[in-house]
């Protein structure tokens, strides 16, 4: 199977035409996290860095809205007839902001680095990779493990970056430096702050730098972000689903906009299903029964985050519509399970990420409510970088979004058969049905069928105390174009700033 496409997503939006962006703008955009370690192979979490890495390190793909996934510095692939490998074409006139070029060992250098343990903290994103080989100067092969149909999305993200092979042979400090071939480069980094980036004169994509500069500026505080976007500091801004109130003033006038994206990605607390006292699916649905969905959307999250109940949003291939209430708010039917399961002592260490809302508000609120069950839970606050290795290696519980990427199969592959983010293994059902859905040789039907057989197992044994979809919401002035083509953001909460540009 041979997949080509048309690279990038240049479409632009908004009253004002393409003909009117400004190449001499600046454009300014608000994250929730300011910028940390800058190694793409380092990352803990790449929902958390995207946003700072993509303007200056291309991968082999590239996710646009849809999501699709297209070429990038591939310009084409291949399966192999088995599916186990993908060939992919680079394309030739891509380098590095140094001037070397972007050429088959360059990117096998870089993929070796990202998929390596001993290099990469983001290692395990790449784990069905066995091999990475140079066929040719344009030439890849990306060997795998397992049947891989997901490889060319997985390879979209910014853990498989492709760095410049000249930083990598001299040992540069890749925390504090950026050496990519992306559309911008970086003009001024403050960690812990902000980026500006200014546009790269050699990019072979003229739509990925609209603007001459880029800023992306970290701000933690919600009503901080919204009034740096209020009083003109900055253009667009993601917007938290419980500020929808907050920003009705101002969208109310023509000069401001916001676009909600399709609902992916769902607050969970993640269980370790191991745990003693969790083996029994009873409980675990027990706890599902003693929250109180509607109650925590009405009072925390203004009615943004729509109940769910499994794994696999409404309108992604493999959703079972029949389980989309499947846990109503029931304390009676809860005390019931944990009667009938003999647990009378049952505590969770619910880890949060310290300082960031609605999680430690959410968390307050599950916590009243399992109480009313006879649950305790024990709130256990800590940084971004260390809740989810302590997640992982068991005993916890992680009240935090569970990701989406751009296949069910990748979402429920790195949610449930990833120690980092379950524990403990799923069942071997469940294994079955994902990993029979990674083989490329099989119907769409079938992968369907799949997805939403292990969708449902995922419910009924109660894989999460599931909570709510979380809508990926952007803000932007109405001078900004391009900001509802965030690619990305069609199935995880990241809005990527490439193809936005400015109005004259």
């Amino acid at each position: 199977m041979t997949v080509t496409a048309c690279g990038g997503s240049g479409e632009t939006s908004s009253t004002a035409s393409a003909g009117d962006i400004d190449r001499n703008a600046s454009l300014r955009m608000a994250w929730t996290l300011a910028p940390g370690n800058l190694d793409p192979h380092q990352s803990g979490n790449y929902q958390v860095d995207f946003n700072y890495l993509s303007p200056v390190y291309d991968r082999l793909t590239v996710v646009v809205a849809g999501p699709e996934v297209a070429p990038m510095l591939a310009e084409s692939w291949e399966y192999s007839a088995d599916g186990m490998s993908v060939d992919f074409t680079l394309r030739s006139d891509a380098t590095f902001h140094d001037g070397t070029p972007v050429n088959a060992a360059a990117v096998v250098k870089s993929l070796n680095r990202a998929r390596d343990p001993q290099q990469a903290k983001s290692a395990n994103t790449l784990s069905m990779v066995s091999d990475v080989q140079e066929v040719d100067e344009r030439t890849v092969r990306v060997v795998a493990n397992r049947p891989a149909v997901d490889l060319p999305a997985v390879l979209s993200s910014t853990t498989a970056a492709i760095i410049n092979p000249v930083a990598l042979d001299s040992k540069a400090d890749l925390s504090v430096e950026m050496a990519g071939s992306g559309p911008y480069m970086p003009e001024q980094i403050r960690r812990g702050d902000r980026i500006v980036y200014k546009r790269y004169d050699g990019y072979w994509d003229p739509e990925a730098q609209k603007t001459a500069t880029l800023e992306i500026i970290g701000i933690g505080d919600d009503n901080a972000r919204l009034n740096a976007f209020r009083s003109g500091q900055i253009d667009v801004m993601l917007a938290k689903a419980g500020q929808t109130d907050d920003l009705q003033p101002l969208l109310s006038q023509s000069q401001y906009d916001m676009h909600t994206y399709p609902v992916a990605q769902f607050y969970a607390v993640q269980i370790d299903i191991g745990q003693p006292a969790l083996q029994d699916p009873r409980v675990r649905q027990a706890l599902n029964f003693a929250i109180d969905r509607d109650g925590i959307n009405s009072a925390l999250l203004q009615d943004q985050c729509r109940p769910v109940s499994q794994p696999i949003p409404e309108g992604v291939d493999g959703h079972n519509e029949s389980l989309q209430d499947a846990y109503s708010y029931d304390p009676a039917k809860a005390r019931q399970l944990l009667e009938e399961a003999g647990a009378d002592n049952v505590t969770l260490r619910l880890i949060t990420v310290a300082g960031v809302s609605p999680q430690q508000e959410m968390a307050t609120a599950i916590q009243a409510q399992l109480a009313e069950v006879g649950v305790k839970v024990e709130i256990v606050p800590l940084p971004t970088a260390d809740a989810q290795v302590r997640m992982g290696e068991g005993g916890y519980a992680l009240l935090n979004p569970r990701l989406a990427y751009p296949t069910p199969a990748q979402t429920l592959q790195t949610n449930y058969l990833t120690k980092l983010r379950f524990p403990t293994p799923p069942s071997q059902e469940f294994q079955d049905a994902v990993n029979r859905s990674f083989d490329p040789n099989i119907g769409d039907a079938e992968r369907t069928e799949l997805y939403s057989k292990a969708s449902t197992i995922a419910s009924e044994e109660a894989y999460d105390l599931f909570v709510c979809g979380v809508p990926t919401q952007v803000a932007f002035s109405s001078k900004v174009l391009g900001a509802d083509k965030g690619g990305q953001a069609d199935f995880v909460g990241i809005v990527d700033p490439r193809y936005m540009g400015i109005t004259s």
